[in-house]
């Protein structure tokens, strides 16, 4: 273990003081109200009672709202295929600027779920409603307060298989193809969900003489061929009568893939760098109530296998390097929540939740024919609390001047068997002064320590990378040298947000954002920055030169910076609308009443069935008649709403279960049998979206070390080959959908940057940058046509072109000229793409 200082232990022993009091004054809490409580469920419908919010099924727990909320309808114009499609046309509303990138937290009808991978596969059609929420929301589900939360309500019933195909094609002739095929199950059934899938994949390789690169050939690869296979297998479901409910999640993925490093000096052939991999993970999680808590735990365990073999050539001798890497991993959580105490405010609501993983790495590298072997373990038990107080009411009181007001602490305590003690501290503030308008407020302190594969990942050594090398002012084709390194130390954030939603309008689907958020972290845990004058001071050891002085090996482990710095306001809005003709309300109440007599007259069918001597020994279940649905399909002559069972259940609220209704009801316009999710022949309602985020960043700079110049990522220094961090940032997405056709954009806008050479002849400037993705696609059941082809129903054709204009970021030095390792093609050897996707649901 390393060393520690007394100061360190002094302020562990006191977090877990503070902790230890926390958990005894939750007990406390607990066995008072208790006492007061004569059932559970009471609790909890008096719990909401006394908050005074209209809680749609399905929804988060706590008092902060959803900053956008997505019905069935709107979620259709996307055109995305899973939740993994939408969670990416989504970026714009769920990147967030308090944690380090990566998707958002995503629950399943307000709770945990086991894993991604659990909800990952699931078709968009299966969804009534998208909710995201602000960070602080991740609080309550035992998560840090680092990442949006999405959550997603489930339609009560589905019942659906999947078919689908796709391929991509680079505009570019000369390789790069991808194709693939995916089938799945999905069924949703009272409180059961059991998803299988599988998906294949083989993307081709781009090499250099398929693009147009100076001095490129045929030996060296701009893409890797790859090959991978994923399955996936989801069973969720009530476990007794108890209010528990289960869930279990294997998956299984396995890669491979191929890449040319330039010509080798032995003979007309390549240098080849061969990958595999084999992932496996089994996940479970329960969840359920138990006087007067509700608690959840998730755990799962994991391995995954990663080999290489890359041949060299070195000193006139040819080698193959060889690396074998082995991660076995498991985790444990426990989430507990519950109301403690009331005050004259509301109830105090708490969250508590204990954690313990483990993880070892075992790596073998053989690289210039020495032997290196790596064996690292950690295991990490973790105690998590949050608690919520409301310090005003809007109706009464101090309330009635000021609104809304609560507050948020939450403590974590880490012991890492590798590292010792780290603890983080937070706090908040959610302020309502009226109700179109929310103010939030946080801090947090964290202190962080590097991961297992930052430390123990083996050593791989690339040769004939290019670089430029910014001391020269040249291009330079080197070894590259990446892994782990042992001597990274922890590191402690810090992280200020003030973030204010406003929706001006009650009937307007219109909402106004805008955070700001200031981080400073010290002894940063960074990749390996560019080859830079400053950094080549600082690091001299990872930058090797021949004696003639060109770079010919660079060290690109990662490293520990003194201190990072950041701050940026990010503002925006998103507003939607529908369009085309909308159900009346009596229409919506015939529907539903329709819908009721229908599920009435299937239940009681299947009653019949299961009852012999209701319905005689040879009874069977009652076979729809031509033009009747299934018994898990729409009423005979409508069609059902996307948003699931009218008004009952998760996401079964009039809002979510009418969405997409603009006709279809019999003896109305489109009636008769038509296309899913509410489509059918004749005029359809639709829905457009718009959603436009601007990103400026105020500060941006890295201190190396002591004594060392700070880098202002904005003003000439750069982190990584890709330039500086750009001062502005759009993100711009638009939907558009009517009648089953829809168009999808989305675009993304960076302001140019420039990276400052040894001398000015060695400067670089990158330019602005602007890409454009396009989706258009067609519900095919939802068209006239349809009507004469049942079998077009559930199917969908989708054409997306990613980089619309085939944008490459310009980068030139301040003659004029590109360096060669920045030629377009280089830098995105794909460019524009067109993907044809042919997808099938059967009902």
């Amino acid at each position: 273990m390393r060393p520690l200082h007394t100061e360190r232990h002094l302020r562990a022993n006191t977090f877990r003081g503070l902790l230890t009091i926390s958990v005894a004054a939750a007990a406390l809490g607990a066995g008072s109200a208790t006492a007061q409580t004569m059932e559970p469920d009471e609790t909890e419908v008096e719990e909401l009672v006394v908050s005074g919010t209209r809680t749609l099924p399905g929804s988060v727990i706590g008092d902060i709202t959803p900053e956008v909320t997505l019905s069935a309808r709107e979620i259709r114009a996307f055109g995305a295929a899973n939740v993994s499609e939408l969670l990416d046309a989504l970026s714009p509303q769920t990147t967030s600027g308090q944690g380090s990138g990566g998707r958002p937290v995503v629950l399943i009808n307000g709770a945990r779920v086991s894993g991604f991978a659990e909800v990952r596969d699931l078709p968009t059609e299966a969804i009534a409603r998208v909710e995201i929420l602000p960070e602080e929301v991740s609080l309550k589900y035992g998560y840090p307060a680092d990442q949006k939360v999405v959550n997603m309500v489930l339609r009560q019933r589905f019942n659906a298989k999947l078919a689908e195909a796709t391929t991509s094609v680079p505009t570019q002739s000369g390789g790069g193809e991808t194709v693939g095929a995916h089938a799945g199950l999905l069924r949703i059934r009272r409180g059961e969900r059991l998803t299988l899938d599988a998906k294949a994949t083989r993307v081709d390789s781009i090499l250099e003489s398929d693009r147009d690169v100076v001095g490129g050939d045929a030996f060296r690869t701009l893409q890797p061929r790859s090959n991978d296979v994923v399955l996936n297998a989801v069973l969720a479901k009530p476990l007794g009568d108890a209010g528990v409910s289960g869930t279990i999640n294997g998956t299984y993925e396995a890669t491979d893939s191929t890449a040319k490093l330039g010509l080798s000096p032995f003979g007309p052939q390549a240098l080849v760098r061969r990958s595999e991999s084999n992932d496996g993970s089994l996940a479970g999680a329960l969840s359920g109530a138990y006087a007067g808590w509700q608690w959840s735990y998730t755990g799962e365990v994991g391995r995954n296998v990663s080999k290489s073999t890359t041949d060299r050539a070195l000193a006139g001798l040819g080698y193959t390097d060889r690396t074998r890497t082995q991660v076995t991993s498991a985790q444990s959580d426990v989430v507990l929540n519950r109301a403690l105490f009331s005050l004259p405010a509301g109830t105090v609501s708490s969250t508590f939740t204990a954690r313990a993983s483990t993880v070892e790495l075992e790596s073998d590298s053989l690289r210039a024919g020495a032997v290196t072997s790596s064996d690292l373990s950690r295991s990490i038990g973790q105690l998590q609390a949050s608690f919520d107080v409301p310090l005003t009411r809007a109706d009464e009181g101090l309330g009635q001047a000021i609104g809304k007001l609560s507050a948020n602490l939450n403590l974590n305590y880490q012991h890492l068997s590798d590292f010792g003690d780290l603890e983080s501290l937070g706090g908040g503030l959610n302020w309502t002064p009226v109700k179109p308008l929310r103010f939030l407020a946080s801090f947090t302190r964290t202190d962080q320590a590097p991961t297992i594969n930052q430390l123990g990942d083996p050593v791989t050594a690339t040769p004939g990378v290019r670089v430029f090398d910014l001391q020269t002012g040249q291009t330079a084709e080197i070894t590259r040298v990446t892994g782990g390194s042992q001597a990274l130390n922890s590191g402690r954030r810090d992280v200020l947000k003030l973030g204010a939603t406003y929706k001006p309008f009650e009937k307007t689907n219109l909402t106004f954002q805008a955070n700001y958020v200031s981080s400073r972290t010290r002894d940063a845990i960074v990749a390996f920055p560019s080859a830079s004058t400053q950094v080549e001071s600082a690091f001299p050891d990872r930058f090797i030169r021949n004696a003639a002085g060109v770079l010919v090996q660079l060290d690109a482990r990662p490293v520990n910076f003194a201190r990072q710095s950041r701050d940026e306001l990010r503002w925006g809005f998103n507003f939607s609308r529908p369009v085309g003709p909308q159900p009346t309300p009596e229409q919506i109440a015939a529907a539903r009443q329709r819908f009721e007599q229908e599920r009435a007259r299937r239940e009681q069918a299947r009653s019949q069935a299961q009852t012999p001597a209701q319905g005689g020994a040879g009874a069977t279940p009652a076979t729809p008649r031509q033009g009747e649905a299934a018994p898990d399909g729409p009423p005979p002559g409508e069609h059902r709403p996307a948003g699931g069972a009218m008004g009952a259940g998760p996401g079964g609220g009039m809002g979510a279960g009418m969405a997409g209704m603009g006709g279809g009801f019999r003896g109305g316009p489109g009636g008769g049998r038509g296309g899913f999710g509410g489509f059918g022949g004749g005029p359809r309602s639709g829905v457009f979206q718009i959603g436009l985020y601007h990103t400026v960043a105020f500060r941006d700079d890295v201190l190396i070390g002591a004594g060392q110049p700070a880098l202002d990522l904005l003003d000439g220094a750069a982190l990584g080959a890709g330039g500086g961090s750009s001062r502005h940032q759009i993100d711009l997405q638009a939907n558009y959908t009517r009648g089953g056709l829809g168009v999808a954009m989305n675009t993304k806008w960076q302001s140019a940057t420039r990276i400052t050479g040894a001398a000015a002849a060695q400067d670089l400037k990158f330019s602005d940058f602007t890409t454009v993705s396009l989706r258009l696609f067609a519900d095919l059941g939802a068209q006239p046509y349809a009507r004469d082809h049942q079998w077009l129903r559930g199917m969908r054709a989708t054409a997306a072109i990613d980089n619309l204009f085939d944008a490459r970021q310009q980068v030139r030095t301040i003659t004029g000229t590109t360096p060669i390792s920045y030629q377009p093609d280089l830098l995105d050897p794909v460019g524009r793409s067109v993907r044809f996707t042919i997808r099938k649901l059967f009902f």
